[in-house]
């Protein structure tokens, strides 16, 4: 008895030669593209006759300068104020405003949370001025 296929020698499996041997690739000229119909030239628009006009001299260069911000105008006309407002770097420069203007801060600033915002008060004093004594007649 033969054993089944267990221990038979491996044989090299014969590849056709196909791809090995595959023809070499020839190129096909491509035929030229067909040329376009020959259309009849249009007759050119008439132009315009140019106006002349006398040279201008070179403008100016300017430089833009830089502007300063402008600075918002503080009532000052009140000796006491609440100052509110979103606790941002608009309100902080609000207070900075009126303490360059004349006006201290009074007390310790608010803060509390309003519709899941922070919203900020301080209060400014200002002192009066003195006021004048005319000479009386």
């Amino acid at each position: 008895m033969s054993t089944p296929n267990t221990a038979r020698a491996a044989k090299p499996v014969a590849r056709p030669a196909a791809r090995a041997a595959a023809k070499p690739a020839t190129r096909v000229a491509a035929k030229p593209a067909a040329k376009p119909a020959v259309r009849a030239a249009a007759k050119p628009a008439a132009k315009a006759p140019v106006k002349k006009v006398a040279a201008k001299a070179p403008a100016k260069k300017t430089v833009a300068k830089p502007v300063a911000a402008a600075k918002p105008v503080i009532d000052t006309t009140k000796l006491y104020k609440l100052l509110t407002g979103v606790d941002d770097g608009a309100f902080c420069q609000k207070v900075t405003d009126h303490i360059l203007a004349g006006y201290q801060l009074h007390g310790s600033p608010s803060i509390t949370v309003k519709g899941g915002q922070v919203w900020a008060a301080q209060a400014v004093t200002r002192k009066p001025k003195p006021v004048k004594k005319g000479k009386k007649k």
